[in-house]
């Protein structure tokens, strides 16, 4: 405990959902909608977006979306790049979309590049739109002195 009673807060925080890897750092993100906000309608967001709280509607947008924990979509979501932490029910059409542990995915999702952490749930059928997108090779690696193996991917050319 500091001076006036304040707490070192690093201790007390949860761990964010980062932002959208290649096409929107944290620093990226233009528009949010904060946790405990609650919009309808149909939305075309042309900057890298984050979404902690619920939007009934479509969304399209010309960068990265990030759907945080706490952020719920129902409607379509169409951009370059997807992220779910939170949920989506609804169609996903995406360049790359990415599942992370705890997410929730009910609908649809047209993609060349799926990405799922074990821990998420998706209902729904899958279509790729370039059936010669990145196929990644997975290569398994030893350590001699742990006795340990770390599963690599390579991309394929």
């Amino acid at each position: 405990m500091s001076m006036f009673g304040s707490r070192d807060k690093s201790n007390n925080q949860q761990e964010s959902a980062p932002a959208v890897n290649k096409s929107a750092s944290s620093k990226d993100i233009k528009t949010l909608i904060g946790e405990g906000c609650k919009v309808e309608g149909n939305f075309f967001i042309p900057t890298a977006t984050r979404i902690d709280g619920v939007i009934k509607g479509d969304l399209t947008g010309d960068s990265g979306i990030v759907i945080g924990h706490t952020g719920k979509v129902i409607g379509s979501v169409c951009a370059s790049e997807v992220v779910i932490y939170g949920m989506v029910e609804g169609n996903v059409e995406t360049n790359r979309l990415e599942l992370k542990k705890g997410s929730k995915m009910n609908g649809d999702v047209t993609v060349n590049n799926l990405v799922t952490e074990q821990g998420c749930i998706f209902n729904g059928k899958c279509a790729m739109k370039d059936e010669t997108s990145n196929v990644t090779e997975l290569v398994p690696e030893l350590n001699t002195s742990t006795g340990n193996v770390k599963i690599k991917s390579v991309m394929s050319s």
